[in-house]
């Protein structure tokens, strides 16, 4: 099992060992596997990303029941374990594609379904944490997005079994619930709901909108199978939706329609059986949703209730809530035929009904069965009589009247038609004011007004009335104005008569003669009106009364915010009193230019005044920042076109604006959390400056509230142009920072541009071009200052501690190069620039530039290689050479493609042989054979290029896992043998040769005597022969009895060459002296001119053992001694 991530704790290797072993006993891995679980029910700290991982890779596993206890783990640890909700997001991205391939490819129904259910559990925390994070979560929604596509299609095949249905069922229950919009009606706290609402609306990832398409499509697949599908899904579908209704009721009406369908058109599929059982469970989840407080006052209570009765609710109605049991014992009355329940005798006693209950059809059906059961004669007469009453009113409404009397007498006087009185009665009140607060000063100036008003009126009553002037321009006249007409006492007593005999009688009387009466004279009258001059007020009552008038303002704001939650901005407020309504939006414009507008700011004492006011403001809005954010920018609006005008009359106008901005953003952002809220404000504020975005350094700063920072700057770098360069500015200084989890999000974010956006993509490049070319700098330029400074004051200490010259480290080269690698994995022509900078840096920037070969090779990946190989310009070889080793390090089998190229551009150039090491291990053997001096040439007596060569040597003679090395071992010892042929000198073969020999796995005893067998037998000992020979019997003591035979065979040929002669000497003494100490059989056995070549050598140490050798002989062996050693050795006879 390859395991990557890197497990500190011990127990977990070797149970993981144990359990990924094919070849142990099953119930061994089984039971290591159930061991581990024990452990992390006890160490549930033990739990990460990268050991979920590790876990995932036994769902491949061929047991069926390791792949079982596999999902049956998952389940555990992300429902049951009560793990940390972050670790269970970072987690999903190594489970989901394993999970997957599960659900596309397991054999086993049972394993199937397990993970089907478990996607049903994690598909919320999966749209969690793509919302949370699109950056680096697309890889987690698109698997997911295909494995949801995956358990659809369960539905269309033919042969999937009933259960894999019906846990598809619950996954399409979450996606539903997840894909929908939260509604304030439903069982749910909005807080604990995972919606749609989650989603902003700029996500670069999920489209909201088609999202909830998708779960409405879902919804009403699920609803089309009720048509195809046995009982059993059906039921499964229905009790699976219950939870969907209770949190989306906008989905309960479809079933609703499907109901009354049935009712005339049941499905024919089912049988009578299975068609019931249907929908009892349906009738069962109807009736359960008119038990919820929330659902007895919607407005599809009674659509809910209808379809329960076609379903056969009546025979139960004990599980009806109480008013629906009255209800339907209503409707059954109805049904029944018994109508005396709604048209009993007076007095009889009977519930109060409220017709508002019924739902129209009903109230219809019962309407038209009234009126069939009333005679038609006693219709006619009640039509004649309405008919009569309806002509006395007309005549009524002709009559003139007097003028009035006075103002009293005009009050008193009534509209005789009770209708009229029941109409004014039902018309809803204006609601009253808030109080207000007001000082003594300005309750004594309104009693003043006040009185002074009264006075008027009484002195306008008593003036005679005059007809108005029909072409004054000054009058105006209310369209919706109504003048009452008086009536004479006696004509009233007249017209009450003549009502009562139309009630009684079916023949109305002959009407009294009408009298000319004089012409209607209106109730109001036009007087002319002069205001009282206004008082002067002292500045301090000015400033007391606009203070007043401010906190009563936002006291009304306070009282509303509550209510007007969630809705627009623009709600009714009040009404005021000349018939104008006001709306919240001008409550906030009102109080914003009192501000800006209501004060005179011409002293200090009024600036100061004004700032109180402004602090006021601010205090009111951190009370409640998300609620009051439309406030906030009603107000920053006033302030901002406020400073325009007075600084085109005075340039030396010292702005507010900015000022109260930035005190806003310094005392919510230490707190803020919701990113949302505090971008729009910052995306509708009227301008931006360089100060204002220079504060989202706090967030980008702050690793748990980075994601904050960098979703701000980059909407405001996508929707406020105006305010883009310093955005930029500040973006691009963080693809450069130190900490490499922060540099990456600020590059992951910059790259949403790249290449594609007309004026942002330039941008990014030239910068990333920029930075690369100061690798060619001495030194690194200077950091970019991270830190926000209160007031736009930097800290030049700390600055300068950061700033501090220091040579180029691996880090300074890293982060310079990150974002440039970056964009050159969308532009891979980009490349070429790094190239043509690399060649003009020094040899030590080189060298850091190359460590960073495999986030390059990751860049251009198979294609971009292939180009490099072939332009790569002059001095770029190391750089090249680099990038094919880290490339064929990661592969197996390098392409055929890339071996190929590399091969030609070595032949072209005429490289050195250190281009060969990475490659020559996939080359043909005949093709080893003729590269192999270039590799051996290599060798320059240094333990650094030996272990290189000797790696390339385990490489050639490796072989791959599905096939054969391309040369022996014995074939390429040989071949070392015949170096000298190629022009490569014998210290360099010799090197060669003693590398072999430290791998003794490869180079053992049977493969040096095959060597050694096959040196023999040419035609010419190489010139390195006696030194194989020398190292293999050295190695290996038992390859001395056949290698001293074949010596003595070929000693003819070894002594004509020199090399050889001296090499066959070193042996003797070897072996005589070390391999097999005081044997000298073998030297005996050589001719007298060898024996006395070889004793005639400087090192004399062999002739002394020989002559010490002999004198301790016996006399009787000294005979087979030949005479001549005893007159060379001078020992006596």
């Amino acid at each position: 099992m390859d395991i990557q991530y890197s497990i500190q704790d011990n127990r977990i290797n070797v149970l993981f060992d144990r359990a990924s072993d094919n070849k142990k006993d099953q119930q061994l891995r089984i039971e290591a596997l159930i061991s581990f679980q024990q452990i992390i029910e006890n160490e549930k700290h033990l739990l990460e990303p990268g050991l979920f991982q590790i876990i995932c890779g036994f769902l491949k596993d061929s047991m069926f029941e390791i792949r079982e206890w596999t999902i049956d783990f998952l389940e555990y640890a992300f429902t049951t374990c009560g793990l940390n909700r972050s670790l269970l997001k970072d987690s999903l991205g190594k489970i989901i594609p394993a999970v997957g391939y599960t659900v596309s490819f397991e054999e086993s129904t049972n394993i199937v379904k397990k993970a089907i259910l478990w996607n049903a559990g994690v598909y919320p925390l999966i749209y969690e944490r793509v919302c949370e994070n699109a950056y680096d979560a697309e890889h987690l929604w698109t698997t997911s997005t295909s494995i949801k596509s995956q358990i659809m299609r369960y539905f269309d095949s033919p042969g999937t079994k009933q259960g894999i249905k019906i846990c598809a069922v619950k996954y399409l229950q979450s996606v539903i619930k997840v894909q929908s919009r939260h509604v304030h009606d439903s069982q749910v706290v909005p807080q604990n709901d995972i919606s749609l609402a989650l989603c902003p609306p700029s996500h670069p990832i999920l489209n909201p909108l088609m999202l909830e398409k998708e779960a409405i499509a879902i919804i009403n697949g699920l609803y089309n199978l009720f048509n195809k599908e046995s009982s059993i899904v059906i039921t499964a579908i229905i009790n699976a939706l219950g939870p969907v209704f209770r949190s989306r009721p906008q989905y309960i009406y479809p079933l609703i329609k499907i109901v009354k369908k049935w009712k005339h058109n049941p499905p024919d599929h089912l049988p009578e059986t299975p068609l019931k059982s249907a929908k009892k469970a349906i009738k069962i989840q109807l009736t359960s949703l008119l038990r919820i407080p929330v659902f007895e006052s919607s407005s599809f209570a009674n659509e809910i209730f209808d379809a329960i009765l076609i379903l056969g609710g009546k025979n139960d109605p004990m599980k009806f809530p109480r008013q629906y049991r009255r209800l339907l014992q209503q409707k059954d009355g109805i049904e029944d035929g018994t109508r005396q329940k709604v048209y009993g005798a007076q007095g009889s006693s009977m519930l109060p009904i409220d017709p508002t209950q019924f739902a129209l059809p009903f109230v219809v059906d019962v309407i038209h069965l009234a009126l069939q059961s009333i005679p038609q004669e006693r219709l006619n007469q009640a039509k004649q009589v309405l008919q009569q009453r309806e002509a006395r009113l007309a005549a009524l409404r002709t009559l003139p009247t007097p003028p009035p009397t006075n103002k009293q007498e005009r009050r008193s006087r009534k509209t005789l038609d009770p209708r009229l009185e029941f109409v004014r009665e039902a018309t809803p009140k204006s609601p009253s004011p808030p109080p207000v607060v007001m000082t003594e000063d300005e309750m004594t100036l309104i009693k003043t007004e006040s009185s002074n008003s009264t006075q008027s009126e009484e002195s306008t009553t008593k003036r005679e009335f005059s007809p108005p002037n029909l072409y004054d321009d000054d009058m105006e006249i209310d369209d919706a104005a109504t003048v009452d007409i008086e009536v004479p006492q006696d004509q009233q007593m007249d017209i009450l008569e003549a009502e009562n005999k139309v009630d009684s009688k079916p023949e109305p009387e002959p009407e009294p003669e009408q009298q000319p009466l004089p012409p209607p004279v209106p109730t109001f009258k036009f007087q002319p009106y002069a205001l009282p001059p206004p008082e002067t007020l002292s500045d301090d009552q000015c400033h007391s009364f606009i203070r007043n008038a401010l906190k009563n303002i936002l006291e009304i704001d306070a009282m509303l915010s509550p209510d007007t939650k969630g809705k627009r901005s623009d709600v009714v407020l009040t009404t005021l009193s000349n018939g104008k309504r006001m709306s919240k939006n001008q409550l906030h414009m009102m109080a914003s230019r009192l501000l800006t507008r209501g004060l005179d700011l011409s002293s200090e004492k009024s600036k100061k005044t004004c700032d109180e006011l402004r602090e006021m403001i601010i205090q009111y809005i951190l009370e409640d920042f998300k609620n009051r954010t439309d406030f906030a920018l009603t107000w920053f609006d006033e302030e901002w076109y406020h400073d325009s005008i007075m600084l085109s009359e005075d340039p030396s106008y010292k702005p507010n604006y900015v000022i109260w901005l930035n005190r806003l953003l310094d005392r919510i952002m230490p707190t803020l959390e919701d990113r949302i809220f505090f971008t729009q404000f910052l995306l509708n504020v009227p301008e931006l400056q360089e100060d204002i975005v220079d504060r989202i350094k706090i967030f980008l700063n702050d690793p748990d509230r980075m994601s904050l920072g960098l979703y701000t700057i980059s909407e405001l770098i996508n929707q406020r142009p105006p305010s883009r360069p310093f955005c930029m500015k500040i973006l691009l200084a963080y693809c450069l920072h130190k900490d490499i989890r922060t540099r990456g999000s600020a590059i992951s974010t910059a790259n949403k541009w790249f290449p594609d956006h007309p004026t942002i993509g330039p941008n990014i490049e030239s910068f990333a071009l920029q930075s690369i070319k100061q690798l060619c700098d001495e030194c690194p330029p200077p950091l970019f200052d991270y830190h926000y400074h209160v007031d736009n004051v930097n800290d030049p200490k700390m600055i300068e501690d950061e700033n501090e010259l220091m040579k180029w480290n691996n880090n300074d080269v890293e982060r310079h190069l990150d974002l440039f690698l970056s964009i050159c994995s969308k532009k891979n022509e980009l490349f070429d620039q790094l190239l043509s900078i690399y060649v003009k840096t020094p040899e030590s920037m080189q060298m850091l530039i190359r460590k960073n070969a495999p986030k390059m090779v990751e860049t251009v990946g198979i294609n971009g290689l292939l180009n490099l190989f072939l332009t790569f310009p002059e001095g770029a070889e190391d750089f090249v050479l680099k990038m094919l080793v880290v490339y064929t390090n990661k592969q197996v089998t390098p392409p055929a493609q890339l071996v190929n190229t590399a091969k030609t551009v070595i032949m072209e150039r005429n490289l050195e042989g250190r281009f060969l090491f990475p490659i020559i291990a996939f080359f043909e053997k005949g093709e080893i054979i003729r590269n192999l001096p270039k590799v051996i040439a290599t060798l320059d007596a240094t333990d650094k290029q030996r272990d290189i060569v000797k790696k390339v040597f385990l490489k050639i003679l490796t072989p791959p896992p599905n096939g054969t090395a391309p040369i022996t071992p014995s074939e390429l010892l040989v071949s070392l043998h015949q170096m000298d042929k190629a022009g490569i000198s014998l210290k360099q073969s010799v090197e060669a040769i003693h590398i072999c020999f430290l791998l003794p796995n490869i180079f053992n005893q049977q493969t040096l005597g095959t060597v050694l067998q096959q040196l023999f037998i040419q035609s010419e000992l190489p010139t390195t022969f006696m030194r194989t020979v020398t190292l293999a019997v050295r190695a290996y003591h038992a390859l001395g009895g056949f290698v001293n035979e074949m010596l003595s065979r070929h000693i003819s040929q070894i002594w004509e060459n020199d090399v050889l002669r001296k090499g066959f000497i070193l042996y003797v003494t070897e072996f005589c002296l070390k391999v097999q100490p005081n044997n000298f059989r073998f030297l005996l056995q050589l001719p007298k001119e060898k024996i006395l070549d070889i004793l005639k050598q400087r090192d004399q140490t062999l002739s002394k053992a020989l002559k010490k050798y002999i004198e301790n002989l016996k006399p009787e062996q000294k005979r087979t001694i030949p005479q001549f050693l005893f007159e060379s050795l001078e020992i006596g006879t």
